[in-house]
């Protein structure tokens, strides 16, 4: 198993506690429409006691702990309710499957699974599975994960999107790298990218936690830095105690907060180069919202666990994204930005403040941004307007590489500044193939996928 490569950054302290709140009111089990389901207990076969390893673990078997949050999703829920309860070892599952209301036939289908197990006709494969489920409205995907979580009983838990899939003999091999390591607090994995049809786009492949990586951002190929595939993921429930359930203000990076939130807190996040899940890319759903629907979430995560110090170049490329993506309008792309961050405005003043400085600085580093794309495009009379706009809005910024590279790009004309940018493409994709991409060059040098 690869080892754990952490460097941490200064940031602020987080306080934990607001992610601890209980469950409140009703257990999953007098929600409506809820249904509890045993599953018969019965042999596995010859796999070894999770699975395939044999691992031994004291006490009794291992048991998973998974959420499912759902909503209108009867295409794909059958799958991927079947990819839990059809998983082989020696082990037991607990499934909520968490419901938010759906009217497109998905509570028939939840319904029709619990009662088969229930009834003792499902031909389960582990050594126990039961299955809670709700219907009714809840507040969002965050909300839903976190009541199924609340009532586990587990010693392993994880969540899997009603879209989405684990593959067969994820759990075992789990359970066997937690036996392997008591200490570790996550294990995660690789996986694929599939289609609606459930056709593979692509592998992901994960590597070693880094806790700095993971709180920072590809400013040299603008794209967001996180590895961890979250259908691949899984934690020890005793980290609930620790860091809480997923913060509820998040909507599309929950995931990617907590794994953060709990690199920051020290624990132990091993990654386990096996594939474990299937991660279902669906027009129109989150995942495929837009290419900066998950910018106000990231941001949220660098002003936590890095700091208000260096929020502004962060700030800078999401006025960069969200201009190329409405003709290069950036003051309409700062308003759009600054309705997205409004949850700044509860931030203390003093940190309200310095939030509010670092836009002012962002806005300039974002105008040389635009400026280098707009010379690659051949506009260089448009280029050199938002150049003076950047120098006038912060002269400082011009010793910034965001803001010297476009102007000595403009010194030296088109032709020179082509062959400028042919060479640090060249630069910067070795780079990224060399220190990040490595195990995709790997695996393309052995000729196929895993």
């Amino acid at each position: 198993m690869a080892s754990r490569s952490v460097e941490f950054s200064a940031g602020s302290e987080v306080d934990y506690s607001a992610y601890r709140q209980p469950l409140g009111g009703r257990t999953i089990g007098s929600l409506p429409h809820c249904s509890q389901v045993g599953l018969r207990s019965r042999g596995t076969r010859n796999q070894g006691l999770f699975g395939s390893a044999g691992k031994t673990m004291i006490g009794g078997l291992p048991k998973f702990t998974v959420v499912t949050p759902s909503l209108n999703q009867v295409g794909y829920i059958e799958e991927t309710i079947r990819s839990v309860i059809d998983q082989e070892g020696a082990f037991k599952v607990e499934y909520f499957i968490m419901d938010g209301g759906s009217c497109d036939g998905s509570v028939d289908v939840i319904r029709k699974y619990a009662d088969a197990v229930n009834g003792g006709r499902y031909p389960i494969r582990c050594s126990e599975v039961k299955i809670r489920w709700a219907s009714e409205k809840d507040s969002g995907q965050s909300n839903a994960i976190n009541r199924g979580l609340r009532q586990a009983t587990g010693e392993f838990a994880s969540y899997i999107n009603s879209d989405d899939l684990y593959v067969p003999g994820a759990f075992g091999k789990v359970a066997n790298a937690f036996a392997a390591d008591p200490k570790a607090d996550f294990i995660y994995g690789d996986g694929d990218v599939i289609d609606e049809s459930g056709g593979r786009q692509w592998e992901w492949l994960s590597r070693p936690y880094n806790h700095r990586v993971m709180t920072t951002y590809h400013f040299l190929w603008n794209d967001f830095t996180n590895y961890i595939m979250q259908q691949a993921t899984f934690w020890r429930t005793r980290v609930h105690s620790r860091l809480g359930f997923f913060d509820e203000a998040f909507h599309f990076a929950m995931d990617v907060e907590y794994w953060v939130r709990a690199g920051h807190a020290g624990l132990v996040l091993r990654h386990l180069p096996e594939k474990l899940g299937k991660f279902r890319m669906i027009q129109g759903t989150k995942s495929t919202s837009g290419p900066t629907a998950f910018w106000s979430d990231s941001l949220e995560i660098f002003r936590r666990y890095r700091g208000i110090s260096d929020l502004h170049i962060y700030l800078a490329y999401y006025y960069f994204n969200l201009a190329k993506h409405n003709g290069w309008d950036l003051p309409q792309a700062k308003t759009e930005a600054d309705r997205s961050l409004r949850r700044w405005d509860a931030l203390a003043p003093a940190e309200y403040m310095a939030t509010r400085r670092s836009t002012a600085k962002a806005y300039a580093i974002a105008c040389f941004l635009i400026a280098n794309q707009l010379q690659k495009q051949g506009q260089r009379s448009l280029a050199t307007s938002f150049l003076w706009e950047g120098i006038k809005r912060d002269p400082s910024v011009v010793i910034r590489p965001a803001a010297i590279y476009p102007l000595l790009k403009q010194v030296v004309g088109s032709a020179a500044g082509a062959r400028l940018d042919r060479c640090a493409d060249w630069l910067i994709s070795s780079y990224r193939r060399r220190r990040f991409d490595y195990r995709y060059v790997q695996l393309q040098r052995t000729g196929g996928s895993r």
